[in-house]
């Protein structure tokens, strides 16, 4: 997840992914209706229209769904858009830290692994991310609040790999001119890295284990690691 307050809504290009050409969701009406399939369904809405002006009607029309049943599920459409975005806050946040434990005892793994991990979320549930990267700042508070923090939390785990790496000379940071240099890293890499989830499209060529591989490579050299 971005640790600025808001990303930009992407635009549809030549390299844009798939999910960026904003297609209506696709239903299939023979299944039953859940709660996880209106939070699918509101994503792809979410992002194909933007949360405020997708209206709880168009929800329940793409579920086939009556208002009476959407009600059963989330009280409001801010209660919905709020379990989006913590839901997948919580899951990049599960894979980030199995990544570590596995990796754990080489500051130089450890970030290539949560690197690897923060990027295979972005590639595996794209919609999921860019609405929670580009509509959490509707949420009022005290809902705002909670997952700034959570994406403060999401950050510092990059941070504190960093500030390991640089306390062993295991990593070498540029002078950032009074702002921390784990934390500017730490910005910068959840940054490049979340970018992956506007342009990357599962149809081609390039896996999602490769774009791994070269942002952990990536990450690497930003903090100039030894070889």
């Amino acid at each position: 997840m971005k640790t600025s307050n808001r990303a930009s809504r992407p635009r549809s290009s030549g390299t844009a992914s798939a999910a960026n050409e904003r297609a209506e969701p696709v239903v299939d009406r023979r299944r039953n209706n859940s709660r996880a399939q209106i939070k699918d369904v509101a994503s792809q809405l979410f992002f194909a229209h933007g949360y405020e002006v997708t209206s709880i009607r168009a929800i329940v029309d793409a579920c086939n769904l009556t208002p009476a049943s959407f009600y059963n599920h989330f009280a409001t459409k801010e209660e919905l858009l709020y379990e989006i975005v913590a839901e997948g806050h919580a899951t990049v946040g599960v894979m980030m830290q199995e990544a570590l434990q596995e990796a754990a005892g080489d500051p130089a793994r450890e970030l290539a692994a949560i690197v690897a991990a923060y990027v295979r979320f972005h590639t595996h549930h794209q919609v999921f991310a860019l609405v929670a990267n580009a509509e959490y700042s509707a949420l009022p508070e005290p809902r705002l609040s909670r997952v700034r923090a959570e994406r403060v939390r999401l950050r510092g785990l990059f941070e504190e790999v960093i500030e390991r790496g640089a306390s062993t000379g295991a990593f070498r940071l540029v002078d950032a001119g009074g702002m921390s240099s784990p934390k500017l890293a730490a910005v910068a890499i959840g940054d490049m890295c979340l970018r992956v989830a506007e342009w990357y499209r599962p149809e081609e060529k390039m896996a999602s284990s490769d774009v791994e591989q070269a942002y952990a490579a990536f990450a690497l050299r930003l903090v100039c690691a030894e070889p």
